[in-house]
């Protein structure tokens, strides 16, 4: 059990690597030594989940993660429910729309459409940010029970993105309230300046599952939009309970 830990903890490595890793590297990053990380990794490329490259002996990701990914995304009914929903909200706003979940107390991007204005509908997946700095995690974190929203709190995940996160406790919990009372929330500069965010979130049995959302260059464009983003919510939210 514990070797499986640490090949998985190698893997989460290139969750956040923006570039390929050395094996001292990705070593490093997982918190295990390099002989073990050494060891790991030969059975990991042996079995396709990680790729080496043969001229600078750089680590990647290999074809059989993204098998595995492939298959979760074709049959996960909150995404498939979602994504005719976000492209509509896309095209009526002329924004961003995303789809994400709370996964290991961040926010997980499953899906996304693209603003018309850009060439390509593209389905955003694999990305992950702080919870506290997004309009999509903070609308999951408001309807949290509270023993939960407690246990994300003790975990000391409150990042700091920008001079406009929620870093403080108290000031988070404030939010999460208002969020409650008018049924959205939004990021004002929270995760990256010059960008603005506001969600609704996904409800089964009063339960937050995930959010969906827009984002864009402006918040006054996308609060003109905050009923589609709510309606779609409402909607998705209503499906996914039949099937519950």
């Amino acid at each position: 059990m514990k070797t499986l830990r640490k090949a998985l903890s190698i893997l989460d490595a290139f969750a956040d690597a923006e570039h390929t890793l050395s094996v001292a590297e990705a070593a490093a990053r997982a918190g295990v030594t390099r002989p073990t990380a050494h060891r790991l990794v030969q059975t990991l490329i042996g079995e396709g989940y990680l790729a080496q490259d043969q001229r600078d002996g750089r680590l990647a990701p290999g074809y059989s993660v993204l098998t595995l990914a492939g298959r979760l995304l074709d049959t996960n009914r909150l995404r498939l429910e979602s994504l005719p929903h976000l492209g509509n909200m896309a095209r009526t706003s002329g924004e961003r729309a995303s789809l994400a979940i709370l996964h290991r107390g961040q926010t997980l991007y499953l899906a996304g459409a693209e603003k018309p204005s850009l060439p390509t509908l593209y389905t955003r997946f694999g990305q992950m940010r702080p919870a506290n700095c997004t309009a999509l995690g903070k609308a999951i974190l408001a309807y949290l029970p509270g023993k939960e929203l407690q246990s994300y709190l003790d975990e000391d995940l409150l990042v700091s993105s920008t001079p406009n996160s929620l870093t403080d406790e108290a000031a988070l919990r404030a939010d999460l309230g208002e969020i409650r009372e008018r049924g959205f929330a939004i990021d004002q500069e929270e995760l990256s300046l010059g960008l603005f965010g506001l969600a609704a979130p996904i409800l089964i049995d009063g339960r937050p599952v995930a959010a969906i959302g827009l984002s864009g260059r402006a918040l006054e464009p996308l609060m003109n939009h905050r009923s589609v983003v709510q309606h779609a919510a409402e909607v998705i939210s209503h499906v996914l309970s039949r099937g519950v």
